[in-house]
């Protein structure tokens, strides 16, 4: 499993998004990560869905962050 926050957020991105995602600057995908990782901490939502299906909480997580971002 990746630990780099990076590269686990561009994993749980579809490929549309991941290849938007890759061409912004290193910092940038840096705080959207981390921005993600705040996400997957704090919705309510993606907590239950996170205990059943964690990687489709990542999805829907990394979906989140990005659709706000562009």
């Amino acid at each position: 499993m990746q630990t780099d926050p990076v590269t686990r957020f561009l994993h749980a991105l579809p490929p549309e998004s991941r290849h938007d995602v890759e061409q912004l600057p290193r910092d940038q995908q840096e705080r959207l990560a981390d921005a993600w990782e705040e996400y997957l901490r704090n919705d309510t939502d993606l907590m239950s869905l996170s205990e059943l299906d964690p990687a489709k909480a990542e999805h829907e997580a990394a979906e989140h962050v990005v659709k706000n971002y562009f």
